[in-house]
């Protein structure tokens, strides 16, 4: 009981601290989640580990938008959710061009009509 409640106090990132980053055309590189403390720090990391600094903040402008990957499976916007939920459920992150984004849309609005049919 004494070890369950030692491991149960670990920040979750202290068992499995480093995600894969993924962008297009870049060696994927990995990155210790438990090193920030919000999105504001890890999109700056991110930006500054892929010499797009300046970039993600202005996605509408600029063209990159990170998504990351869920426990579920499921891709999310990053930051569309409380930091805490985040570090629980991430397995990695994505770095992708709006033209990405949109194929990766329809891509999942296109198996789930296939597989209604």
């Amino acid at each position: 009981a004494r070890g369950q409640e030692i491991l149960g106090a670990l920040p979750l990132r202290q068992r499995m601290p480093f995600i894969k980053v993924h962008k297009r055309g870049v060696i994927s590189r990995s990155i210790d989640i438990g090193r920030f403390s919000g999105y504001g720090e890890l999109n700056q990391a991110l930006a500054h580990m892929f010499g797009i600094e300046g970039q993600l903040e202005e996605r509408q402008t600029k063209g990159w938008t990170c998504l990351y990957q869920d426990d579920e499976g499921d891709f999310l916007l990053l930051g569309d959710g409380p930091w805490e939920e985040f570090v629980i459920s991430i397995k990695s992150i994505l770095i992708m061009s709006p033209q990405e984004v949109d194929q990766k849309c329809l891509q999942k609005l296109g198996g789930g009509l296939a597989s209604r049919l």
